[in-house]
């Protein structure tokens, strides 16, 4: 018997009861849905905006290291032994550490006895520890001829590159990964130690990294790190620059400088720039030269918590 048309109108009332119910759900999780993304989209223009407030910070830190270094009057200067310095610009904290180049280790300069402290803390066998240094000699050197152990341009050919040794200073460190044998790991261990700027075969041990001055002979772990703490704690007391007393006596300081700076202006968000500075006049008459600028990230952040204990607020 067929339905009565009131039940049959009840039917179809109730069907589009149902339609029209998961027409709201299905609109509500559309609603939901897109304000979800725009709460991320939000997030995450609040994010690049934090990122390129924090840079444009940070190289505002170059120029107030700059402008740190320039007074004679030593206790007025900014200390270049990669004492950390703290300020606040625009409510952001900003942290700037300045590293003298003279406290590395000049790739140019360097005799093997030198490179051999420093690529020893990679851990490589006696045999292809040999072959790395002596390629790297054969980079640096004026001669096409290969020394013990080493690489020059017919090595490097039936290794299958396309180039070959520059026989002249390395012109930046980063040439270095041409170099026969230098793995991408071993260049990120040895980079932080060396420079093509301070134009010696001596470090300067006031100026060196706790890293660096272990690659000196005859020294331990624990002479640095007592030295190390006692160069700190001159540094927070405003005292002169201390040079370690189990070394030969500093070689004078190279007027080159690696200045790293990092601002914080949203808690969590971080952004820094480096750069490689030289003290004396421009071709702009400035004070400094540019040689090296770079805007990356860091390994190490300065605002790290175990840089908390030793960071000097201005």
């Amino acid at each position: 018997m067929a339905a009565s048309p009131t039940k049959q109108r009840v039917a179809q009332r109730g069907l589009a009861l149902i339609v029209v119910l998961w027409m709201l759900t299905l609109l509500m999780i559309m609603a939901s849905s897109f304000s979800l993304t725009i709460r991320r989209e939000t997030a995450v223009l609040t994010d690049v905006k934090a990122v390129a407030q924090a840079r444009a910070l940070a190289e505002g830190g170059i120029n107030i290291a700059m402008l740190n270094l320039l007074p004679p009057d030593e206790k007025l200067r900014w200390r270049s032994d990669a004492t950390l310095y703290e300020i606040t610009y625009a409510d952001a904290p900003i942290r700037i550490r300045i590293s003298d180049e003279s406290g590395k280790i000049d790739i140019n300069y360097a005799d093997p006895k030198m490179l051999q402290g420093v690529f020893n803390q990679l851990g490589l066998e006696e045999e292809p520890l040999a072959a790395l240094l002596a390629a790297i000699v054969d980079w640096r050197d004026a001669d096409d001829i290969q020394s013990p152990n080493g690489a020059e341009k017919e090595q490097y050919k039936k290794a299958g590159l396309k180039f070959s040794p520059a026989n002249k200073p390395f012109e930046s460190i980063e040439e270095l990964q041409m170099v026969m044998g230098m793995k991408p790991e071993f260049y990120t261990q040895v980079e932080p130690l060396l420079t093509v700027y301070s134009n010696s075969n001596a470090v300067n041990p006031a100026k060196a990294s706790r890293e660096v001055l272990l690659t000196f002979p005859n020294v331990t772990p624990e002479m640095v790190d007592s030295y190390m703490q006692q160069r700190a704690e001159n540094a927070r007391a405003g005292l002169p620059e201390l040079a370690p007393t189990w070394t030969a006596p500093s070689p004078n300081a190279s007027q080159v400088y690696e200045v790293l700076a990092e601002a914080m202006p949203v808690e969590g968000i971080t952004g820094a720039v480096s750069a490689v500075i030289r003290r004396g006049p421009s071709r702009q008459q400035l004070p400094f030269s540019i040689l090296k600028w770079q805007k990356s990230g860091v390994e190490s952040s300065l605002f790290a918590e175990a840089e908390n204990n030793q960071v000097i607020v201005q």
